[in-house]
């Protein structure tokens, strides 16, 4: 029976559609469904004080109600509730452990996949050359930071990954972990590239044909190495600026598997280009990195993946400190006090501040599925203090009173929709981002949380293919949920959960732990201690195997032709060899 009296309210509920009946009778059962309310979280009243006196928190919504009496009105909601969702009867890899083959790409700290970004000098030169005179274009585009963090060098942290992606949900895209669901937010997005929420929308873009004026020409070539070389060559600057943006985007944002640059993405570039106003990258870097992370399960760990999967890295490095392989030394002092070159975004700051901290896949497993490790506090946000990062990121808090545009961006990080992900167009995805999941991490109170089943993929777990005005369609919805959303509300940040989600996730969690053990022993017993650096064989170079040649020629000959070397001048060449092993 629905429940409207206003301190259980829940806001936001979207209409009743879809395949999921079992939710949307559940969803009825508990309260849930109050269609009349079009905000995006109502305010609720608790006993909850901080030092400055009472707090006024708030749930995240949509969530389902949470009744006085946990043990005896909402046990059997839950119970059933926890059949269906978070994973809607798909197993994540720690339940399904034995479908598991290989998982070799990721045996290494470098390049987990082919697309892995890898910033060489021509690149971070090619940037410099340019910054000179298109700095405050990008800051205006709020991309400046992003095109600054892809000239550092990323590295994998292989134990910590690929413990990660066991508790990885592709149906709700968290991270199922003892404490709850966890995930990459909007706002770690914005926190870690320092890009815009809010701003042009590159979500359709790849449905549009390329601009008329101003139209890139191409420069013949889409191989990485030969692509840098001839745009740097142009002369033509707006040519070569839009040939930047165009090897930016499928390089760092896409990292497409291909290694080539795509002309699909050209209308991307194009946009950049003639923008004037911030660039909405956050919401696609998110849909990528999705996206990334369920095709890694679904392919079995190839390295065959496009995707961003360098912002994941950084995001479980930045929440996971503790136990990362170059975990973030919480004695240092801020990087705007040592002597880095620069610090543009936590990005930059996870990066720079890295100290060496080396375990095993099996500890990371560990420390991940301890049921006594308890998050509190900026424990559930990294990123609070906003010490890094553009001026306007550092402004960009719940804490205070908001100014119209930020509203608009507060509303991009709370709502849920289908995001945008294509890696190469005409083939659309769209990605299910549900913060409702993550109200701690974005300073909530944690309720049961309503699953978005609104969004197109049916059932919650595939991601099929989609067409361009299905696309389009998505970003209407957002659209409309943004303008029901009629404000903002300033909140004291304190993450915490109410007696019906911890009773929940209970129901939840045992459905995970009850394979964990077995888990563990088949992922060490069949693949050693997870992955760990391997070393290959690297191919001799021309030099080395004329050493080899020469060192096995019988003694006499060998003589002779070192001999020759070393009298004849026009050779070219010396080779030193230890005369000892002839």
């Amino acid at each position: 029976m629905v429940n409207n009296s206003k301190i259980s309210r829940i806001c936001t509920v979207p209409s009743l559609v879809g395949d999921c009946g079992e939710i949307q009778e559940l969803a009825l059962v508990s309260g849930a469904a109050n269609l009349e309310v079009q905000q995006a979280y109502e305010s609720h009243d608790t006993a909850t004080s901080l030092s400055s006196g009472s707090a006024r928190c708030y749930k995240l919504g949509p969530c389902f109600d949470s009744p006085s009496s946990v043990e005896e009105d909402n046990k059997p909601v839950a119970a059933r509730l926890s059949k269906y969702y978070p994973s809607e009867k798909a197993k994540i890899l720690v339940q399904n452990f034995s479908s598991l083959v290989s998982w070799r790409s990721w045996c290494k700290n470098s390049s987990p996949v082919v697309g892995w970004h890898l910033p060489d000098e021509t690149y971070c030169n090619w940037v410099k050359k340019l910054e000179k005179r298109l700095e405050q274009k990008w800051r205006d585009l709020r991309i400046y930071e992003a095109i600054m963090l892809s000239t550092r060098l990323i590295s994998f942290d292989s134990p910590l990954m690929s413990a990660l992606m066991c508790f990885w949900d592709k149906s709700c895209n968290a991270f199922l972990l003892p404490e709850g669901p966890m995930g990459i937010t909007m706002e770690d997005v914005v926190a870690i590239t320092s890009c815009s929420p809010v701003g042009i929308e590159l979500s359709t873009l790849g449905t549009d044909p390329p601009d008329v004026k101003n139209t890139y020409l191409g420069i013949g070539v889409t191989s990485y190495g030969n692509f840098v070389t001839r745009a740097m060559a142009l002369r033509d600057k707006e040519q070569e600026e839009m040939a930047f943006y165009l090897y930016w985007i499928c390089k760092f944002v896409v990292c497409n598997r291909s290694v080539m640059v795509l002309k699909g993405f050209q209308c991307v570039a194009e946009t950049i280009f003639h923008a004037k106003g911030p660039i909405a990258l956050a919401p696609f870097l998110l849909g990528l990195a999705y996206n990334c992370l369920g095709n890694i399960l679904r392919s079995d760990f190839s390295e065959h993946v496009s995707g961003p999967l360098w912002l994941v890295v950084l995001w479980a490095q930045a929440y996971f400190n503790p136990i990362a392989a170059s975990s973030i030394s919480t004695h240092l002092q801020s990087p705007r006090q040592q002597k880095f070159n620069s610090i543009y975004s936590y990005g930059d700051y996870i990066i720079s501040s890295q100290v060496h901290c080396e375990k095993t896949f099996g500890e990371c497993f560990n420390y991940l599925t301890d049921n006594k490790r308890k998050r509190q506090g900026e424990e559930w946000n990294p990123f609070l203090k906003r010490e890094f990062g553009a001026d306007w990121f550092r402004t960009f808090t719940l804490h205070q009173k908001h100014t119209r545009d930020e509203k608009d961006a507060w509303k991009a990080v709370l709502i849920a929709r289908d995001l945008p992900a294509y890696f190469s167009p005409p083939s659309f995805f769209l990605e299910p981002y549900s913060p409702n999941q993550f109200a701690r991490q974005l300073g909530h109170l944690q309720s049961v949380p309503v699953p978005f089943y609104q969004t197109i993929n049916q059932p919650w777990h595939s991601r099929n293919t989609v067409a361009a005005n299905v696309l389009k369609h998505a970003e209407k919805d957002y659209f409309i949920r943004k303008s029901a959303m009629s404000q903002v509300n300033q909140i004291h940040w304190f993450p915490s959960s109410d007696h019906a989600f911890d009773f929940w996730w209970l129901w939840c969690w045992a459905n995970v732990a009850s394979y964990v053990s077995e888990a563990k022993k088949h992922f060490v017993s069949k693949f050693g201690n997870g992955p760990r650096k391997m070393h290959k064989k690297r191919r001799a170079t021309r030099t080395q195997k004329l050493q080899r040649g020469i060192l096995q020629l019988p003694s006499p000959l060998f003589k002779y032709i070192l001999e020759f070397c070393y009298s004849t001048v026009s050779v070219g060449m010396i080779i030193y060899v230890d005369s000892s092993k002839a």
